[in-house]
């Protein structure tokens, strides 16, 4: 186990990286599919697999990849034994930290490797011949932290903060209110998400309460449907229902855990 908190406190990534995850399988040589979801964070993977692919696009999937914000539901096809490191990035953070077009990375990913410079080549060799994942990931965090520390954030902080306030407020907040909570015009509040984060606000904000909703669905945190819809403030239950099918192509009940 890894204490990923204290690996992004000890780099200063709290700005950039909001999680890391570790997701393996040791024995099998058979083929893995790994469903995902919408969930408003772009993220970096570090993945040690003979073959791995980006379903639906069917695109191979490299060694070390950036990947967007993923609208639509997506799976992961990766051949066992597999290992991946993923951090998850604020959603900004693509943008600032490698100064790609995060719009060109929607529902898409991009070959870190593919980047010029010595960092990128060392780090990379570095993370390959570490003999254990916690190296593995304290390895990606000084890399990480080293392009972090040459770059301003003062251009990022408002729509950080615009970020922050949809998260506490769990999706439910309109454009309007967004724009007024920061004092700003509704028209700059759309320019900047589409340049920092690849997605209109209000898109942003309808992918983090689907995500809300959809843990209180998985978790089974709930007696009567109607009761998630009011909760995580939809308007009525059939628009509830076409969120969720929109982000997963499943009806609400299909993506509840069996007890």
């Amino acid at each position: 186990m890894i204490d990923a908190a204290k690996i992004i406190a000890d780099h200063d990534l709290e700005l950039f990286v909001k999680e890391i995850l570790v997701l393996e399988e040791k024995e099998g040589v058979q083929e893995s599919t790994l469903p995902f979801f919408a969930d408003g964070y772009p993220g970096i993977v570090y993945l040690q697999s003979e073959k791995g692919f980006l379903i639906p696009r069917k695109k191979a999937l490299t060694a070390f990849f950036l990947y967007g914000q993923m609208i639509a539901p997506f799976e992961l096809l990766i051949k066992a034994p597999y290992l991946m490191i993923v951090f998850q990035l604020y959603p900004f953070a693509s943008k600032l930290l490698f100064d790609v077009d995060p719009k060109k990375l929607n529902d898409d990913c991009f070959d870190l490797s593919s980047l010029q410079g010595a960092a990128v080549e060392n780090s990379l060799e570095a993370v390959a011949a570490a003999p254990e994942i916690g190296l593995q990931v304290e390895i990606i965090a000084r890399f990480l932290s080293g392009i972090a520390r040459e770059k301003g954030m003062e251009e990022y902080r408002e729509i950080q903060r615009a970020i922050q306030i949809v998260l506490d407020l769990k999706g439910v907040i309109t454009v309007n209110e967004l724009a007024r909570h920061l004092n700003a015009t509704e028209r700059t509040l759309r320019r900047k998400f589409n340049d920092c984060v690849g997605i209109s606000p209000k898109k942003f904000a309808k992918i983090i309460q689907f995500q809300t909703s959809l843990g209180q669905i998985t978790t089974g945190g709930f007696s009567k449907l109607s009761d998630v819809v009011y909760e995580n403030g939809y308007a009525d239950q059939s628009h509830f229902i076409r969120n969720i099918k929109k982000f997963t192509g499943k009806r609400p009940l299909q993506l509840k855990k069996p007890q």
